[in-house]
């Protein structure tokens, strides 16, 4: 009987079948302890950056070390793994940054921190830095790895003055290009800008060439200045609006006033009227005319007062006040003129000498007079004195007649007056009831307008949210390499985007989607598409996100972003996607 080695082919071609499928799953198992001890070791030995993909036992070395040195450092400690076969070494080294920038901007409850840093290691003692200065803020990281740092140590310490001194800013920047400082901002109050100019007065360290400094003094309202003349003093106390506005008030203060003490307890302070310094000056070179003055300003309200010698000057430095101040401040005289005792007193002895002296010749002449009258009176007293009873009378009965009336006129006026005053408040309280009650009314129609159009707008912005943080998500994957499921720093930025956006619409719900390229076994990517998605997940939650917002889904290679038949399409499958839920 011949044998048909057709049908061999039959038996033969099942069993390499499932050969090759063995093989197959035996080389990705091996591959993916592989990875994973390849990965603890890099861990192990402080080489975060490391990337290692493997392809059988053969493995391929990707990422940046800081120095050369850290690169072979790497490459050798993977050859410690059991297992591992031939290196192939393609670490890189970060570029070199001509100047070495690095910059901190403060924006309210937020510092967020740019330019470059030496290592990882520096890196964190940078961010630590930052929280310790500025504890509670937030602090956001956009600093990229290069290399060509100044002296580390004096580097380091050119950031910790910047940031003690952000510290006192309501917002602002600290700048350095290489060695050389720039600081710019607002300070959040009055202590703070002494504190910020008193740290600046005395210089960064050794070594920090200062160019530029531009703080802004704290706005105050209202704005308050005054002025205490008395005693060969001028005193000068409450705000002042710039350095170069106090050299003015002080300049006119040591003409106006030559030989006078001058004492300056003038804070800087944003927020002046336009024509302070005018008003200032104006209101220093009137008052040291007086014996002893005083002067305050509040806003554009000027209140004056003080003693003056006489009229002459008094009149004197009421008209300079009037002429000088600018026309949108408004005065209140307060000036009086100092009264002489000692002349007055003399001045009244003079009059009540003079008074007395009149009163007693008077008196002499009245006697005479009264002796000749009583002489010629005496025969025409008894006529006389009847005719004075009867007058008496009659002025009696007249002046009793006149205050009856006069009592009968002033009870009716005072009638009159008490009916007009409760028919007056009568109808102003009408009239006040009746405001109140239309004011009330508006207020309340107000008020339901306000949150019909608060509810829209909250309702509109969730949506608008909604859609935003979706576009942002499928626009702007998280790509991983050949294996790997650790996210690189430019996926760390854009995760970064990506939390602040979802903590900016409260309550969605989002989901960490995985994904894979064909490379490997089915049940390999599965896995891997899981890790990447909760590595999303995982790295979302530690940047605030809450937990139960983050679902996560791992897909495989069932639904491909691209055809997985080039390189380029296989990079674009290897990804995780952030995806908002209904």
């Amino acid at each position: 009987m011949r044998c048909n080695w057709r049908r061999w082919l039959w038996g033969v071609v099942p069993l390499v079948g499932l050969g090759l499928a063995a093989a197959q799953y035996e080389r990705a198992a091996i591959e993916q302890d592989l990875t994973e001890r390849a990965e603890r070791a890099m861990k192990g030995h402080g080489a975060y950056w490391a990337v290692v993909n493997f392809s059988g036992r053969d493995v391929v070395l990707t990422g940046d070390a800081t120095t050369d040195k850290e690169r072979r450092e790497a490459a050798a400690e993977l050859r410690r793994v059991w297992g591992v076969g031939d290196i192939n070494n393609n670490a890189g080294l970060p570029p070199v940054a001509e100047p070495y920038t690095w910059s901190a901007q403060r924006r309210g409850d937020r510092i967020r921190l740019q330019g470059h840093y030496p290592n990882r290691a520096v890196r964190q003692t940078i961010i630590g830095m930052t929280k310790a200065a500025v504890p509670g803020l937030e602090v956001v990281n956009r600093m990229r790895l290069a290399r060509g740092a100044p002296a580390n140590d004096t580097w380091l310490a050119a950031l910790s003055f910047g940031l003690k001194q952000l510290a006192s800013l309501r917002r602002g920047e600290v700048k350095l290009d290489d060695l050389t400082m720039s600081i710019s901002g607002a300070a959040e109050d009055t202590a703070s800008y002494r504190l910020i100019t008193t740290a600046l007065k005395s210089g960064p360290p050794k070594g920090i060439t200062l160019a530029s400094v531009q703080i802004a003094a704290p706005v105050v309202s209202p704005y308050t200045w005054s002025a205490q003349f008395a005693g060969g003093q001028l005193e000068l106390s409450g705000h002042v609006a710039s350095e170069g506005a106090r050299s003015e008030v002080l300049g006119a203060a040591r003409t106006a006033a030559v030989g006078t003490t001058v004492v300056d307890r003038m804070e800087p302070a944003g927020g002046a009227p336009k024509g302070w310094s005018d008003a200032a000056a104006a209101l220093i070179k009137q008052i040291v005319r007086l014996q002893s003055g005083s002067a305050e300003m509040k806003d554009t309200a000027v209140v004056v007062g003080g003693i003056a010698a006489d009229d002459v000057q008094m009149k004197a430095v009421r008209e300079g006040l009037r002429t000088s101040l600018p026309e949108a401040f408004k005065l209140t005289d307060q000036i009086r003129v100092r009264e002489d005792k000692a002349a007055q007193e003399k001045a009244a002895a003079e009059k009540a000498a003079a008074e007395k002296a009149a009163a007693e010749k008077a008196a002499a002449e009245k006697a005479a007079a009264e002796k000749a009258a009583a002489e010629k009176a005496a025969v025409e007293k008894a006529a006389a004195e009847k005719a004075a009873a009867e007058k008496a009378a009659a002025e009696k009965a007249a002046a009793e007649k006149a205050a009856a009336e006069k009592a009968a006129a002033e009870k009716a006026a005072a009638e009159k007056a008490a009916a007009e005053k409760a028919a007056a408040e009568k109808a102003a309280a009408e009239k006040a009831a009746a405001e109140k009650a239309a004011a009330e009314k508006a207020a309340a129609e107000k008020a339901a307008a306000e949150k019909a159009a608060a509810e829209k707008a909250a309702a509109e912005k969730a949506v608008a949210c909604r859609r935003d943080l979706s576009t942002l998500g499928k626009a702007h994957p998280v790509a991983f390499e050949r294996g790997s499921a650790q996210i690189e720093e430019e996926g760390a930025a854009t995760l970064d985007r990506i939390a602040a956006a979802i903590k900016t619409c409260p309550g969605v719900a989002i989901a960490a989607e995985g994904h894979a390229d064909i490379e490997g076994s089915a049940e390999h990517n599965q896995r891997l598409s899981v890790k990447r998605a909760q590595v999303v997940a995982d790295y979302l939650i530690r940047a605030g996100v809450a937990a139960e917002q983050v679902q996560v889904a791992g897909f495989g290679t069932s639904r491909p972003a691209a055809s997985n038949k080039t390189a380029a399409d296989r990079a674009k499958n290897r990804r995780t996607e952030i995806v908002v839920r209904p």
